[in-house]
């Protein structure tokens, strides 16, 4: 039986999910500042003109904060609804789940 993956790249050289807008949980992720950007009051990992992360290296595709890399990204997971989306170049954001009012 054919693993549901199948159909998509290896996460290794993807990249594709590192093209979402990625918030930063308060109090949780470590990441360089220089790396950090704020919308709307909310803290997130800035991005370069073509909506990639900036610790994605261009050339390898891999993160260069890899062991700091934000909670949400360490969570992402290959073959989940947003990792198809991403790669079929559906735009998003990758966002901690957020608590009900």
């Amino acid at each position: 039986m054919p693993d549901s993956t199948d159909d998509l790249p290896l996460c290794t050289a993807c990249g594709k999910c590192c093209h979402l807008l990625v918030e930063l949980t308060p109090l949780l992720d470590d990441v360089p500042e220089e790396y950090v950007v704020e919308h709307d009051g909310v803290r997130c990992m800035d991005q370069h003109g073509d909506g990639a992360c900036v610790a994605l290296d261009s050339a390898t595709q891999l993160c260069t904060i890899y062991e700091r890399r934000p909670k949400v990204c360490r969570d992402f997971q290959r073959g989940e609804s947003l990792c198809r989306r991403a790669v079929l170049g559906k735009r998003g954001s990758l966002a901690a789940p957020r608590a009900s009012l």
